[in-house]
This record gives structure tokens, sequence and C-alpha cells, in this order.
């Protein structure tokens, strides 16, 4: 197993090279204003016969999560998913994947009956895509934390009970703001990387027994030559067990992720009804590379509760009243009339091009997305609390280069949206702003059935159709009795003939 921990310190940082100590121990330093991320890669052969042997049943396995809890992010670790558990899958076999997804979310299965669209094949949804595989498979679930995951890991005995640093690492995902985890058949390896945001932090890494761990702090910087498609660190690295002191670094290298100035938030506009409108306001309209070929997106991932109607988007008069520009995307299959306590898959995906209100200030401006409620269960108050995901919302900017995106040792794929666009292009994510308290998500209560008058519900409706039957069958009884039944006689070829 090799092991990477990385300090990313804010705008303005400062700090002492001289107060660390690194021994075999560890690494231990001062408080810094910084964001982390640890990086633990496993070898195929280092997992548990169990865990291993499913995981060869894909051809490539990524699961994303994220927290629903606002955190503010710094280069390099700007891109941005919707708040919750994404997966994305190629099983290699078979339905070989059913074990290891369910153990993440029960609710995602795959087999050859109807519970097959639980899972969206990204081949038939993606009009678009550029990378899909025609066998990958996409599962979304809102999930608040990842402890039932890290106890799931547990079981699977990813750490030795002997090893307590392991399980002290393995107990601290609970508290990251995004953890990713990815297998490729081609690298034969299992990355596992969780992300802290930027706050005040203590520098203390523990050296994990027998394992190579390298640590990294660094600021943002700009070396001599630096493109404009790459990104520039200055720090220090160290690898413990193998150095007594730290030694400096400063590089560059390409980033297809940027953090942008602008920020963003999302709401329901009241009253909402079954109807609801979403709205995104945001903080500027001006693109971040001005002489670059730009266009603002949100990415959307709506529980099946809610969805789009994609034909809705195809009006350009009612898009630009909404200042969208078009739909780029939407996933299929989507059931327009299905209940949601009667619909399989997950949800839906959407990727809008908003249309920024053409102005050389900067100004704040709206756009608006009129979305569809399903019918839910009834509950005792007659309203059902509802909370949709905030989108991710970024500038898709032309590169102009053909640079290897990949050999960036921070970058990161598979959240979605970017295999919808070519592979040169960058993202400059805006930051997400809750409308109150701390959580991106766009909350609603959304109207139904009172179980208390269920039973009322079923014998009205019995009543009505009873009675229209009856005033029916009356109407033909009194048409009947009033003028008799004639039949009209038969014209016979002779009575035509002398006609």
């Amino acid at each position: 197993m090799r092991e990477r921990v990385t300090f990313v310190q804010g705008p303005g940082a400062d700090f002492d090279p001289t107060a660390l100590s690194i021994k075999d121990s560890g690494l231990q330093g001062p408080n810094l204003e910084a964001s982390r991320q640890d990086r633990l890669t496993f070898e195929l052969d280092e997992l548990p016969q169990g865990l291993a042997g499913l995981l060869k049943g894909y051809r490539e396995l990524h699961l994303k999560w994220t927290s629903p809890l606002n955190y503010d992010t710094v280069d390099p670790f700007s891109s941005r998913t919707s708040p919750g558990l994404h997966v994305f899958c190629t099983p290699s076999t078979r339905a070989a994947h059913d074990p290891l997804v369910q153990s993440s979310s029960p609710a995602c299965r795959h087999t050859d009956g109807t519970q097959r669209a639980a899972l969206l094949t990204l081949a038939d949804a993606r009009r678009t895509g550029l990378h899909a595989d025609p066998q990958s498979l996409y599962f979304f679930q809102q999930l608040e934390d990842l402890s039932a995951l890290v106890s799931d890991s547990d079981k699977h005995r990813l750490c030795p009970k002997t090893d307590s640093l392991c399980q002290k690492r393995l107990r601290a995902l609970s508290t990251a703001a995004t953890v990713d985890l990815s297998y490729g058949v081609a690298s034969g390896t299992i990355k596992i990387s969780a992300f802290w945001p930027l706050k005040e932090r203590a520098v203390d890494v523990s050296r994990l027994s027998k394992q190579r761990t390298e640590v990294g702090i660094f600021a943002k910087d700009a070396p001599p030559n630096i493109e404009p498609h790459e990104l520039g660190v200055s720090g220090l690295l160290a690898v413990l067990g193998e150095q007594t002191e730290p030694s400096p670094a400063l590089f560059s290298y390409p980033s297809r992720h940027r953090r942008s100035d602008a920020s963003f938030s999302s709401q329901f506009l009241t009253p909402a009804g079954l109807h609801p409108t979403l709205q995104l306001r945001i903080s500027s309209n001006k693109p971040p590379v001005p002489d670059a070929e730009c266009a603002l997106h949100a990415y959307f991932t709506f529980p099946k509760f809610i969805f789009a109607d994609r034909y809705q988007y195809e009006d350009k008069l009612f898009l630009a009243s909404k200042n969208l520009t078009a739909s780029r995307y939407a996933s299929l299959p989507v059931d327009l009339e299905a209940p949601a306590y009667t619909t399989n898959t997950w949800g839906s995906t959407v990727l809008l091009e908003l249309a920024p209100p053409v102005s050389d200030e900067g100004s704040a401006w709206t756009a608006e997305m009129p979305l569809h409620l399903r019918y839910l269960e009834p509950s005792a108050s007659g309203y059902v609390p509802i909370e949709v995901p905030y989108p991710a919302v970024f500038w898709a900017c032309d590169s102009g280069t053909d640079a290897d995106f990949s050999t960036n040792p921070f970058d990161r794929m598979q959240l979605g949206y970017d295999e919808l666009f070519d592979s040169q292009a960058m993202f400059w994510h805006l930051t997400p702003r809750p409308e109150s308290g701390n959580r991106i998500m766009s909350p609603m209560a959304v109207p139904v059935l009172k179980t208390a008058g269920e039973d009322w519900v079923g014998i009205g409706t019995a009543l009505a159709v009873g009675l229209g039957f009856a005033w029916v069958l009356w109407k033909l009884v009194g048409v009947y009795v009033a003028g008799g039944y004639r039949a009209k006689p038969a014209t016979t070829s002779r009575d035509k003939k002398d006609k």
C-alpha cells in the first residue's frame, strides 16, 4: 500500500519549514489554514480475498460521495459533484457488480427483470457523450454520511484489527467532505481519496507501519514559463521513513478543473405546488477567461421524486425567458406519469447550458428551471419534506491545447458531466452557497394525500363512478321509454330502382 497526504494552504499563507518535525513515527508541524487530501493506493493482492475477487468482476468501478454540508475548496481540489453517492461501473461479466453496489446502497440492483432500470445505461442515455462505454452503468442515491460504508469496509477487513492507525484513518473518512474510490483493470489498483476542506488544522501525519507515506505541504505559486492551462505550486515534500528533512518543491501541471471567483445558490420559488421552479442565483455573468470560448452549464442530479420534461426544453422562446440556452443532455428513460413509489430508476440527470445576460458589469442574475414532482405516498400531515441536491455549476472553456490532463497528480475524472465534453475542455467551478443554514440542498414541502382521508377518497371515487354510470343508464332508459326502439326498414333493390 502507498499513501499520499497533501496539505494545500489558502491565499496569503505563511509557513515556517523549520517548525516541521519528521520522525520514524510520522510528521508533525504547526496549525495551518489548509485543505487536506489523503490518497491510499492498494494493489489487488493486498486486498482481502473476497473483495479482490469481487473487483475482478469489473473493468472499471468508480464511487464518488459528496457531503450535503457546505465546504470551501482551493485549487487543485476545485472539482464539484452534487451531494450524494455516485456509482459508475463497467462489469466484465453479467451482473458481476451486484454484491458490491448493494453493499454501498441496497437500492442499487441490476437483474434481468424489472429492477434492471434501477441503473442507467450510459450509452443509451448520453446522446452527446464522447467517452461512454456501451456497458457502463450509473447509479445515484442521496446519502447523508459514509458511516454505513465505513462499517462495511471494516467488515471486509481493509485494515487488520491490530493496526490502530489504519483503523483510525478509515474512521476519519466519515468526517471528509468528499470521498472517491476508483478501480480499473488496466492499473490493477484500487485508489481511495478523501478530501477535507479549507480550515485551520494541525499538520499531523502518522506513518503506517511498513508502508510508504509521502507528505506534501504546498501553496499556490507561479513557476517560470507556466502555461495558461497549468497550475503551479511550491512547498515541501517528505517521504516518511526515508527522510529526516523535507525537500523544497516547485512544479506545475495541467489542470482541467479550476475554481471560479463566482458563486451561486439554488432554491424553489414559492408557492411550489406539483410543478415547482428551481431558481439559480449566480453572482456574476463574466466568464473566467475573457479571450477563450466558454459557456456556463449546470449539471443536475435529480432523485426519482422530481424530474425535468426534456420536451419542454426544446422551445427556444421558452428557454430564453428563463435565461437558458439549451438542454445539452437528459438521461433516459424518464417516465412522465408514474408516481415515485412505482418508479424503479433512481432518478435522472440533466445538463443545461445557461444564458448569462450580456453585460460588462459582472452583475448578479438568475436562471429558472421548471420541474415536475411525482406523486408521493400519503402522510399524516398532508406534506412530505424533500431535498434536491445543488447542481454542479461551471464554465466549460476550450483549453486551446492538446495537453495530457491525466498527468495531473490531483486529477479527478468520472464526475458524470466531464464525459459530455471534449477531453480538452477545462471546467471553472462556481462555489455553491446555501440559501440558509449550512446545507447545499434545496428543500421543499410536497403536498400529498393525508392518510386520514385515504379511505374516504376510495369511497368517494367509487361513489362518483357509480353515480355517473347510473346517470348514463337512466338517460338511455328515458330515451327508450319515450321513443321506443324502431328498426329502420331494409331497402330492396326494387325500391332503389323505382327511385
